[in-house]
C-alpha cells in the first residue's frame, strides 16, 4: 500500500494506491511518484481468505535533477547571451526567466525546447544588471529553478587610441579594444574638408591611413559600434610631413672593400634600412646585404664588399612598423690594388732598377724574379724601388709584382727585360676616354718599330698591334667602359721583341641621363622628362611602387626625351629608373621617387 504524507506527515489516503505483488516476488520498484515527497509504504501477507502481519517504512523521494553550469556566455549593449548542462532525465524542455522582482515592471519569460544549450535575451537596458532563472520541465513537474547575474555592457568610446608614425602620406592609427564592440568605425578629415571613413572589423586595433597629403593637417576619428548602434567618438589630430624620404644620399671614400654612405635626418623617423647588392651585371661578386639603423644614424661604413663592383644602394626610411620611400645610388668599389707604372728605370749588364707608384692600401708589395731559383722579397709599401743584382747579361728576365693587402693579394703585373735590346722611355697615356686609351712614347734609336699590347685586369684575350719606327703614338679603340687595362710598350728589332714598359690605366664611365625629372603629374599619371645623351642607341625606363617589387618595363628609342606613365594610384610614391643603352650595353642609372599628386619631383643621382 503506498500512500504519500502531508508537509505535517499526515497520511493522505485519498491518493492511496495499491500494488498486488506474486507469492514469489522479494523486491518490488514503486513507480510513478512524486519527487521530493514523503510516502508510506506498507507491505500484508496475503492467504487465502486472511490477511496476515504487516510491516511499514517512510521514504522521501529525490528531488528532479537541477541545471547544472548555468552561465552568462556573453555580455552585449543590450543583451546576454547564456548557456547551461541539461540535467539527465526525461524532458519536457526548459523555462527562462527573469523575475518581476528584479525588475519591476519588466517581464520575460520563454519555453525552450530540450534539445538546447544557450538562449540571448535581447531588448535589455544598457548597463544594467538582471538575474535570469532557469528551470527544467519533466513529465512529472518543474525541478527547482537556478539563478545568474549578468550585467549589459555600457556605450563607452574607444580608449588609448593612439595616431602616430606619420609620413608624407600615411599615419598609423593604434587602438584598445572595445569588449563587446562588433567593429569600427575610422574616419579622417582634412582641413580642407576632404572627409573619408572605414568600417572595421572587431578583430582590428591598428589600420594604417594612405593617400593623405604632404604636409596637412588630419583629424582622425573613431568610434566603437555594437550592432545597429555607434558609440561615442574619440578624437586626435596629425600632420603628415613635409618629406618622409631622405633627399640626399652620398657614397664616399670608396675602395677596394669599404665605401662610407651618408645621408640627411629625416624629421619623425624611426629609423632607416640600407639595402646593398651588386648590379645586374656584377651578380655573383657578393650576396646582397642589409641592415637597420637607428634615427640618430646618418652616416655608416660598408666593409667587406666586393673589389671592382658596382653595387645599387638604397636607403629606405621607417616609420615604426611601416617602410617609407627609399632612395637608391650605385657606386663602384676600386679594382683589388693593381701596380701601375711599373716599368725599368735603368740598367747595366747584370742590374736592373724598377719602380711603380704607390697604391693606396697595400701593406706591402710582392717582387719576384727568377735567376736559376726564383727570388720572392716583400717589400714595405713605403719602398716604391727596387734592384736586381747578379744578374746573367745573356737573359731575358720576367719580373713580376703585386701589390698585398694583409692576406690578400692583388692582381699580379709582368714586365720582360731583354739587356741586348734599348728601352723604352717616357710611356705614357695621354688620353683615356669611354672606349679608348691614347698612348705615347720616346722614340728608341736603332727600333725597327713598336709593339703595343692589352689585356682586360679581370681578364680576357690579350691584343696587340704594331706600329712602324716613326710613331710615337697609339690610340687601342673599341675597350669596354669603366674597366682597368695593362698595357705593354716594347720596341722591336726585326721580328724580335724588347723590353716592354708597363702601363695601367681605366676606361671612363659610360654618360648617364642627367636632367631626370617628372613633369605634368596628374591623380593618375605623370610625365618623365630627360635630356637627351649623346651617343646612346635608346632608354630602359622602369617604374614600381615602392611597397610592391613587380616593375614595369619600356624600351625607348634614342629619340625619346620625355613619355608618359599612366593608370597610375592616387596618392601613391612610385620609383622611377632610366639608363642609357649603348647597344646592348646599360649605362649607369638614374632614379627619382614621385608622389602621383601634384606634387615636385626630386632627382636623387
Amino acid at each position: 500500500l503506498v500512500i504519500p504524507l502531508s508537509s505535517k506527515g499526515q497520511l493522505l489516503s485519498v491518493q492511496q494506491r495499491q500494488m498486488d505483488l506474486k507469492a514469489d516476488v522479494s523486491t518490488a520498484m514503486v513507480t510513478e511518484l512524486s519527487p521530493k515527497t514523503d510516502y508510506s509504504l506498507t507491505i500484508y501477507a496475503m492467504y487465502p481468505g486472511l490477511i496476515g502481519d504487516s510491516a511499514t517504512i517512510k521514504v522521501k523521494t529525490t528531488p528532479l535533477p537541477e541545471v547544472s553550469n548555468f552561465r552568462v556566455i556573453e555580455e552585449g549593449l543590450f543583451s546576454l547571451r547564456l548557456g547551461w548542462t541539461p540535467p539527465q532525465g526525461k524532458l519536457n524542455g526548459f523555462k527562462i526567466f527573469i523575475p518581476r522582482s528584479n525588475r519591476p515592471g519588466f517581464i520575460y519569460e520563454q519555453l525552450l525546447p530540450r534539445d538546447i544549450s544557450s538562449h540571448v535575451i535581447d531588448s535589455l537596458e544598457e548597463d544594467k544588471k538582471y538575474t535570469v532563472s532557469i528551470y527544467a520541465v519533466y513529465p512529472e513537474g518543474p525541478n527547482k529553478p537556478v539563478s545568474v547575474v549578468g550585467k549589459t555592457l555600457k556605450l563607452v568610446p574607444v580608449h588609448q587610441f593612439l595616431v602616430q608614425n606619420a609620413t608624407t602620406d600615411t599615419v598609423q592609427a593604434r587602438w584598445a579594444s572595445v569588449r563587446g564592440a562588433t567593429g569600427y568605425r575610422l574616419t579622417w578629415a582634412s582641413t580642407e574638408g576632404h572627409i573619408e571613413n572605414i568600417n572595421l572589423g572587431d578583430n582590428f586595433n591598428f589600420y594604417m591611413i594612405q593617400g593623405l597629403h604632404t604636409g596637412s593637417e588630419y583629424t582622425i576619428t573613431i568610434n566603437p559600434i555594437f550592432g545597429d548602434i555607434e558609440g561615442p567618438i574619440t578624437t586626435a589630430k596629425v600632420k603628415t610631413l613635409e618629406s618622409s624620404s631622405v633627399q640626399t644620399l652620398k657614397v664616399s671614400a670608396v675602395s677596394t672593400s669599404t665605401a662610407v654612405v651618408s645621408w640627411n635626418s629625416v624629421p619623425g623617423a624611426t629609423g632607416y634600412r640600407l639595402a646593398w647588392r651588386p648590379t645586374p651585371e656584377f651578380v655573383g661578386r657578393d650576396r646582397p646585404r642589409q641592415l637597420a639603423l637607428n634615427s640618430s644614424t646618418t652616416q655608416y661604413q660598408l666593409k667587406n664588399v666586393a673589389h671592382d663592383t658596382e653595387y645599387v644602394l638604397t636607403l629606405y626610411v621607417l616609420f615604426g612598423s611601416a617602410v617609407g620611400p627609399g632612395i637608391t645610388v650605385t657606386f663602384r668599389t676600386s679594382p683589388l690594388g693593381y701596380v701601375s707604372n711599373f716599368k725599368v728605370t735603368s740598367y747595366t749588364s747584370t742590374i736592373i732598377d724598377v719602380a711603380w707608384s704607390p697604391i693606396v692600401g697595400a701593406t706591402e708589395y710582392k717582387l719576384s724574379w727568377k735567376t736559376g731559383n726564383i727570388f720572392i722579397p716583400y717589400l714595405d709599401r713605403s719602398i716604391l724601388f727596387h734592384r736586381l743584382k747578379d744578374l746573367n747579361p745573356q737573359s731575358t728576365y720576367t719580373v713580376t709584382i703585386c701589390a698585398v693587402y694583409g692576406n690578400s693579394e692583388g692582381p699580379e703585373i709582368s714586365l720582360s727585360h731583354d739587356f741586348e735590346f734599348i728601352m723604352m722611355r717616357e710611356v705614357k697615356v695621354e688620353d683615356i676616354g669611354v672606349n679608348s686609351f691614347t698612348l705615347s712614347w720616346k722614340k728608341a734609336p736603332g727600333a725597327s718599330g713598336y709593339k703595343i699590347s692589352w689585356i682586360p685586369f679581370l681578364g680576357g684575350d690579350e691584343k696587340s698591334h704594331v706600329v712602324s719606327a716613326d710613331s710615337a703614338s697609339y690610340t687601342i679603340r673599341n675597350l669596354r667602359e669603366s674597366s682597368a687595362y695593362k698595357i705593354q710598350v716594347s720596341s722591336m728589332v726585326g721580328s724580335r721583341e724588347g723590353s716592354a714598359v708597363l702601363v695601367t690605366a681605366r676606361t671612363l664611365d659610360l654618360p648617364k641621363v642627367e636632367g631626370f625629372a617628372a613633369l605634368n603629374t596628374t591623380d593618375n599619371s605623370t610625365v618623365l622628362n630627360w635630356t637627351r645623351v649623346a651617343g646612346a642607341s635608346g632608354y630602359r625606363l622602369s617604374w614600381r611602387h615602392i611597397s610592391v617589387f613587380d616593375t614595369k618595363t619600356e624600351i625607348l628609342g634614342p629619340g625619346f626625351t620625355y613619355y608618359k606613365i599612366s593608370d597610375l594610384l592616387y596618392g601613391r610614391t612610385y620609383l622611377f629608373t632610366i639608363r642609357p643603352l649603348y647597344g646592348e650595353v646599360e649605362g649607369p642609372i638614374s632614379t627619382m621617387y614621385q608622389r602621383i599628386c601634384k606634387t615636385l619631383s626630386k632627382l636623387f643621382d
